[in-house]
């Protein structure tokens, strides 16, 4: 129905014209079911950069993308068109036109260099930011990397009505009826390209809201059998919450995931802080942590819920034992054949409020010496069991609630951009917190330190920024795929209209999202700096926790003494006015405060110094000391016996990475071109497809480049790449001379058209990836990959 909305907008008889649109609100009123949306017309995208001739499909540069036009001659800077709708004919200056290409019809893509940044070594896999529309960018990252990519992580629009995304050069609003049948249209095309680029244990994630989240799932069950479901996580991104016109303040966005094949699954994250802290101890084989060997919680902590783990334990100060029991199906109970010996105290999981509980572990697991295990004393004197746990090397499962204030898209987001830009006016909506993504992309396959990541919704860049940062933690080498338009906001194209210029200017282009957000984004903080020199202010948070020393405080009172501090009344007074110490722990005769629970300590009678000092030994969780004395250096000396018994204080925190520092990493910045496909076939546009048989090869080591109006060389056997390209077929005996000891060599490039002159080359190499040129190249894009464009 949508394709035939847009179809009647093209009729000019302005009667028929209504009455067509009324019959089709007629006929859209029947009610459907399910997951029901329109098939659009294709899209169709413009190619500003193209040259137009004879038979190019255009429209006006300032009109509809709809209202085509076919050009049949061209003279003085005039093009003859027919209208394609319409019939009509017009001449119209060449100035005024830019070539439109429907999605689904044959490309033949390139990449033309934009920039480069480099900060890393030149050996490195580069990253790749190509300014493209996504579709045919996706056409060919699926002739680079069919099968290769390990995760692919993209941030849609959310399709919110508020005119932030296009279909077919129009903003998409509120008040269009089709508007989520446009949306799941536009995803559908690319999400079909996208699953053949996943390896077979490859994961999507989709990050989404409210307004698509049930549509985009039921899509993906519906057309995309390849893919299965995961999981979904719900993300605190906003933790004040933003209102919302139903009355809710929303907090939450979700993170979808997705796996190809049945040997996809969601990896782990590393341990919490939280974690880490209760794995705080060390011995010979690593950290760990003591956990009560009876359970507490919820209802599966009790017998009732496992009775298997109610049991009795035999237990002395030195160990204990599972006495000899067999399990009886009928009372679903241990019936005991055994007694405790001589010093043996039996003991059962009872809770401390007297219920029965479950110790944590079976009896097999108790005793097949595989856990280690501490006896002590409470204060009560009854034996308690703990025992100890290790973490998990691989980390923790993640959870489906993910609340890290570290996913604030405001604080690490949108203020975080501004300071990375040195901009601050908004320069971008809502981008991601690069820790949200780093977390995601762990669970999603790039876990792996040599993993490829695409994000073909790229917006801010923040994918790239999260990669860089998931290197650094961990000294991986994952390669990371931004694509995104250059499109400008639609109140920057409003006042760039005013001014006289035009989508394709140089004028306009620059403030367009990739050159004015992504590509400095991603340049900034690879360098660490901006252009003008200026360093990016603001820390990284790493995950890792550190020890650092602290300084104990000491404070000498010497307004008053211990004879003035006679009664307890006079003593809570002073503590009073001290942070740490309950009044509770007064007493008349207290010489001094010290308590297990507190974390600060107070002498009131210096002649009792000693014995203050034998009370603090091991107290090492006080971090305040306050003492009632007269002289300087009776204070001067307690403080350092302090100091010598108790040493500083180890604290641990988040370990934190000056973004000034930069990344150590490499990234190339295209712009997808359109090349012709007889002088591809003619072989007279190697160098434009040059920079694709690069990124083919792994991106690895820098680009080479071949000098302009020079002809091209019979071969080329970059030294640091590990690719090589026969140009000139009668020299294949010279390059397979030139092969020998090329051990690193993974891709061979050979342009011949002859299949049997191919195959009679290739047998001759030993080197994993042999292609033909150009004849690979023009039948990917020509076969066009079944029509995903309608």
């Amino acid at each position: 129905m949508a394709a035939i909305d847009d179809l009647i907008v093209q009729i000019e008889d302005q009667a028929l014209r209504e009455r067509l649109a009324v019959e089709l609100r007629r006929l859209t009123k029947e009610k459907k079911f399910g997951l029901v949306f329109e098939d659009h017309l294709p899209e169709l995208t413009p190619i500003y950069g193209a040259k137009i001739r004879r038979h190019s499909k255009v429209a006006l540069r300032d009109g509809p993308l709809l209202d085509l036009w076919r050009v049949l001659s061209m003279r003085d800077g005039e093009a003859h068109c027919r209208n394609i709708g319409s019939g009509e004919t017009r001449r119209i200056p060449v100035g005024d036109l830019v070539v439109v290409r429907r999605f689904g019809e044959p490309i033949f893509p390139a990449l033309t260099p934009v920039d480069k940044v480099q900060n890393g070594p030149e050996d490195a896999p580069w990253h790749t930011l190509i300014e493209a529309d996504n579709y045919h960018a996706l056409q060919l990252l699926e002739y680079l990397y069919a099968g290769q990519v390990d995760c692919i992580y993209i941030d849609p629009p959310y399709n919110t009505g508020a005119r932030d995304w296009k279909y077919n050069n129009d903003y998409v609003d509120a008040n269009d009826n089709w508007r989520h049948s446009k949306w799941l249209a536009m995803m559908r095309r690319r999400l079909k390209i996208a699953v053949r680029l996943l390896r077979k244990d490859g994961i999507l994630c989709i990050t989404i809201d409210d307004f698509e989240h049930h549509h985009i799932r039921t899509l993906i069950s519906s057309s995309l059998n390849e893919l299965s479901y995961l999981g979904t996580a719900v993300v605190r991104t906003s933790p004040s919450g933003r209102p919302s016109t139903r009355g809710f303040r929303v907090n939450h966005e979700y993170a979808l995931f997705f796996g190809k094949g049945e040997s996809a699954s969601i990896g782990r994250v590393p341990i919490s802080g939280g974690q880490q802290v209760f794995f705080c101890e060390t011995d010979d084989k690593g950290p760990f942590g003591w956990q009560n060997l009876r359970k507490r919680g919820g209802a599966n902590t009790f017998r009732k819920a496992r009775p298997k783990q109610y049991f009795p334990l035999y237990v002395t100060a030195d160990g204990f034992r599972v006495p000899a029991m067999d399990w009886n199906k009928e009372t679903r109970q241990w019936d005991v054949r055994d007694t405790p010996k001589k010093g043996e105290v039996e003991m059962f999981p009872i809770g401390d409020d007297g219920r029965e509980r479950i110790w944590s572990l079976s009896p097999a697991k108790m005793m097949d010496g595989s856990e280690e295990f501490e006896i002590r004393e409470n204060s009560d004197g009854n034996f308690v069991i703990w025992r100890k746990l290790r973490p998990n090397p691989e980390g923790s499962l993640p959870s489906t609630w993910w609340d890290s204030d570290n996913y604030s898209i405001v604080a690490h987001g949108a203020s975080e951009l501004e300071q990375i830009l040195g901009r601050s006016d908004r320069p971008f909506p809502f981008p991601k917190s690069p820790f949200s993504v780093v977390d995601a992309l762990r669970v999603s396959g790039a876990a792996k330190p040599d993993a490829l990541i695409i994000d073909f919704f790229a917006g801010s860049g923040t994918t790239l920024h999260a990669v860089n940062l998931l290197n650094e933690l961990d000294n991986g080498v994952r390669r990371c795929v931004l694509v995104t338009n250059n499109e400008v906001s639609e109140e920057e194209s409003r006042t760039l209209s005013e001014q006289g210029l035009h989508p394709g200017n140089t004028a306009w282009e620059q403030h367009g999202i990739c050159q004015s957000v992504t590509w400095p984004r991603s340049k900034y903080t690879i360098l660490g700096k901006r252009d003008d020199g200026s360093e990016l202010d603001g820390e990284y948070l790493t995950g890792k926790t550190i020890e650092k020393e602290k300084p104990r405080k000491f404070q000498q009172i010497g307004f008053t003494s211990i004879e003035d501090l006679n009664t307890a009344a006079k003593k809570k007074q002073l503590v009073a006015l001290i942070e740490g110490i309950p009044q509770s722990e007064v007493k008349k005769d207290s010489a001094f405060v010290v308590s297990e629970k507190h974390p600060a300590s107070i002498l009131f009678d210096e002649s009792q110094a000693d014995a203050w000092l034998e009370a603090l030994e091991d107290q090492e969780h006080i971090e305040d000391f306050y003492m009632v004395t007269a002289g300087k250096a009776t204070f001067d000396g307690l403080r350092a016996r302090i100091h010598d018994l108790l040493g500083p204080v180890i604290v641990t925190e988040e370990e934190k990475r000056p973004m000034r520092e930069g990344f150590a990493a490499n990234l190339e910045y295209f712009r997808l071109d359109f090349l012709d496909k007889d002088h591809v076939a003619l072989g007279r546009q190697f160098r434009e497809i040059l920079p694709l048989l690069w990124l083919r090869a792994g991106a690895i080591g820098p680009r080479p480049e071949l000098p302009a109006n020079q002809p091209l060389p019979a071969m080329l056997i970059p030294e640091r790449n590990p690719f090589a390209v026969l140009v000139d077929e009668t020299r294949f005996a010279d390059f397979a001379a030139e092969l020998d000891g090329r051990d690193d060599l993974t891709h061979v490039f050979l342009v011949t058209d002859s299949e049997e002159a191919f195959q009679e080359m290739a047998g001759e190499l030993r080197v994993p990836n042999l292609i033909q040129l150009y004849r690979d190249y023009l039948e990917n894009f020509v076969i066009n990959k079944g029509g995903d464009g309608t």
